[in-house]
C-alpha cells in the first residue's frame, strides 16, 4: 500500500513514495520551488502555473508506484485569489510583506483566537476591511481544489491566514465578500485524484514538529528559510507574545517565528543575533528543559550554538533526517481508512491481540445488544491498551456510574447508539472526560493508568485527548441533527448504523434510499471537518461510503467469522 508524501517548502518541494506495509521508502527526491516572478523587497509573487507544473512533475514521477493516498504539508501565510471572472492571481508568498499593520482596527482583533499574530505578511492584514470579491485559497487549499474540486485544508494551514478560529475551524468575517476554504479539524479524506485518496494539506511547521520527535518537554528550533522556535502545550496556557498555533488533537504549538534564517547562518552571519533571539523567545514561551535542533540548517546551528545554550541550562540534541517527511510518514501511517470489527457476545480476552496482529485498527465491543459484564470488558481493555488497539464500547446505558467504570478500566472510546440530538451525546462527554471538559470522577490507581498514576494535571489533559466519543446515526432524527451533533466540540466523529436507519426510514431492502442518506450524512461530516464511519458488511454500502471519503468501516463480528468459518468447513468437505 504505497502513498505519496509531498512537502511543499519555499526552497524545495520534497516528495517520497512510502510503502506503509513494508515501512520502506520506494522513491525520494526534490525539485526547486519556482522562483519569484516579482521580488522587490516588499512584493513576492510566484507563478501559479509553475507551481502546478512542479506538482504535475511529481505526480508523473510517482505514477508507476500506483499510490493509493496522498498527504501534503505546505508553506503557510501565502495565498491565492480567484476573481469573479474566474481568473486567478499569482501565489502571494509568505515572504510578501506588503501588508500594512498600521490600521487601528487591527488593534481590536484578538489574533490569539486565530492562532496567529499581527504581521505584515498575514493574509488577513492584506485583505481585511476591503471589498474584494471572489474566492480565497491558501496554497494548501488551492492544491486540494486543483486535485479534488474542494477548496479545503487542515486547520494547521488555515489558521496561518488569520481568517479562522483555531478552536472551531470556523471563519471570521474580516473579509466577508470572499468565499473561504473549509477547514478540517481532523485529517480525513477530502476527495480523490486519479484513484488516489487526497487528505487535507497541513501546515509544514506542525508536520515538522511531529516528525522531529519533540516531546512536551522540548523546544524545537526549526532552522530553514524561515526559522521558528516552538514547544507543545495545552490550549489553556495564557496568551502572550507568541503564536498559539493549532496542532493536532487540539493541542497548541506555542511559536515565535521570524528568527534568523538558515541561509544567513550558512553565510557565516547572524549567529549572535539568532542566539539572542532564541534566549528572548524562551523567556516568553512555556518553560522547557531541552532544545532540539532540526530543519535544513539545524545541524550547522547545533554545531555553532549548542554549547552556548547548554551554558544557560538547556540540554541540546540534534534531529536526524528530514523531519518534514518523517512527520508525513507518521501521519500517513495513522490516518488511512481505519478498518475494524465488532465483538457481539463472545468474550475472548486475547481477541485484541489477534485484531492488532492482523492489521485491524479498532474493535467495537457491543454492550448495547451484547451481554458482556464489567470483568469481560476490563480484560479486553487491558489487552487492547497493551497492544495499542483502539477499543470502542457501544454503550446501552449512558449513566454516570456505567461510563465511569468503563473509563477507569481503560476503555478509551465510546459509541452512543441512537444518537438523535446533541444533548444525547453531551451526556456521554460529561461523564467520560475530566474537567474542565466534563465531570469524570478522579481515581487514578486503576487499570487506565496501568496502576502507575502520573502527575494528575498532566494525566487529566492527556486522558481527555485520548478518550474518543462517537455518535451512531441510525434514525431520521439523527440525520436531521447531524450538523448539530458534530458541532459538539468533543464529538470525534459519527458511525452510520444502516440497519436501524433503514427500519426508521421504512425502506428495508432499498439500498438506493440508504445511499442517499449516506451521502447526506457524509456531506454533514465533511462540512464539520470530522470523520464518518459505517457499521456494515454490505459491499454496496461500503462502496458508496468509500466514494464519499469514509474514514472508518466496521465489518462483521466474531459471530460472522464463526458462522462463515463453520459453513466453509462443510462446503470444503463436500467438495472433496
Amino acid at each position: 500500500m504505497a502513498c505519496l508524501l509531498i512537502d511543499v517548502g519555499s526552497t524545495f518541494i520534497k516528495y517520497s513514495v512510502y510503502d506503509e506495509k513494508e515501512k520502506a521508502i520506494l522513491l525520494s527526491d526534490s525539485i526547486p520551488f519556482p522562483s519569484a516572478e516579482v521580488n522587490d523587497g516588499i512584493r513576492f509573487l510566484v507563478s501559479l502555473s509553475k507551481i502546478k507544473e512542479s506538482l504535475c512533475h511529481i505526480f508523473q514521477k510517482s505514477k508507476p508506484y500506483c499510490c493509493s493516498k496522498a498527504f501534503f504539508s505546505v508553506q503557510m501565510h501565502g495565498f491565492i485569489l480567484r476573481y469573479t471572472d474566474g481568473s486567478f492571481s499569482d501565489y502571494i508568498s509568505w515572504r510578501d510583506k506588503s501588508g500594512n499593520t498600521a490600521d487601528p482596527r487591527f488593534g481590536e482583533i484578538d489574533f490569539n483566537l486565530m492562532g496567529t499574530s499581527l504581521k505584515s505578511n498575514l493574509p488577513l492584514v492584506k485583505l481585511a476591511f476591503q471589498n474584494n470579491e471572489g474566492e480565497f485559497f491558501t496554497l494548501g487549499s488551492y492544491i486540494a481544489w486543483w486535485l479534488t474540486g474542494n477548496n479545503t485544508t487542515h486547520i494547521s494551514d488555515a489558521c496561518a491566514s488569520g481568517f479562522f478560529f483555531s478552536e472551531t475551524g470556523r471563519c471570521n468575517t474580516y473579509a466577508k465578500n470572499l468565499k473561504m476554504p473549509s477547514a478540517r479539524m481532523q485529517i480525513t479524506p477530502i476527495g480523490s485524484y486519479e484513484e488516489m485518496i487526497i487528505y487535507p494539506p497541513m501546515g509544514d511547521q506542525q508536520v515538522s514538529f511531529l516528525g522531529s520527535g519533540a516531546t512536551t518537554e522540548k523546544y524545537l528550533l526549526n532552522v530553514g528559510t524561515a526559522t521558528q522556535i516552538a514547544c507543545l502545550h495545552g490550549a489553556d496556557y495564557p496568551n502572550g507574545s507568541y503564536e498559539k498555533r493549532p496542532y493536532f488533537d487540539r493541542s497548541r504549538l506555542y511559536t515565535v517565528s521570524g528568527l534568523v534564517g538558515g541561509d544567513i547562518i550558512h553565510k557565516g552571519e547572524g549567529r549572535e543575533r539568532l542566539f539572542s533571539q532564541v534566549r528572548d523567545a524562551i523567556s516568553r514561551l512555556p518553560q522547557k528543559k531541552e532544545i532540539l535542533f532540526g530543519g535544513g540548517g539545524g545541524g550547522q546551528c547545533y554545531r555553532l550554538l549548542s554549547r552556548r545554550f547548554e551554558e544557560i541550562g538547556l540540554t541540546c540534541s540534534l534531529t536526524e533526517g528530514n523531519i518534514g517527511m518523517e512527520g508525513l510518514k507518521m501521519i500517513a501511517e495513522n490516518n488511512g481508512i481505519r478498518v475494524g470489527t465488532m465483538l457481539s457476545e463472545i468474550c475472548f480476552s486475547n481477541f485484541p491481540i489477534i485484531a492488532k496482529n492482523t492489521g485491524l485498527d479498532f474493535v467495537i465491543v457491543d454492550n448495547e445488544h451484547g451481554y458482556f459484564d464489567y470483568s469481560d470488558i476490563a480484560q479486553l481493555a487491558v489487552q487492547a491498551n497493551l497492544v495499542g488497539l483502539d477499543l470502542i464500547v457501544r454503550i446501552g446505558d449512558s449513566s454516570r456510574g456505567h461510563i465511569t467504570k468503563l473509563a477507569d478500566m481503560g476503555v478509551n472510546g465510546f459509541l452512543l447508539p441512537m444518537t438523535n440530538t446533541p444533548e444525547d451525546i453531551q451526556k456521554v462527554i460529561r461523564y467520560a472526560k475530566y474537567p474542565p471538559i466534563g465531570e469524570r470522577g478522579v481515581s487514578t490507581t486503576r487499570a487506565h493508568t496501568h496502576y502507575d498514576p502520573p502527575p494528575l494535571l498532566d494525566y487529566m489533559a492527556a486522558a481527555n485527548k485520548k478518550m474518543k466519543i462517537y455518535a451512531q446515526i441510525e434514525t431520521l432524527s439523527g440525520v436531521e441533527h447531524v450538523a448539530q451533533i458534530l458541532s459538539v466540540p468533543d464529538v470525534c466523529g459519527i458511525f452510520i448504523g444502516p440497519n436501524d436507519l433503514s427500519v426508521d426510514m421504512q425502506c428495508i431492502g432499498n439500498k438506493s434510499e440508504l445511499i442517499r442518506m449516506i451521502e447526506r450524512i457524509a456531506a454533514g461530516a465533511r462540512a464539520a471537518g470530522k470523520p464518518f464511519g459505517i457499521i456494515t458488511g454490505d459491499p454496496t454500502l461500503i462502496r458508496a461510503s468509500l466514494e464519499k471519503s469514509v474514514s472508518m468501516i466496521s465489518v462483521g463480528s466474531e459471530l460472522n467469522m464463526l458462522i462463515n468459518g463453520c459453513k466453509k468447513i462443510k462446503e470444503d468437505i463436500l467438495k472433496w
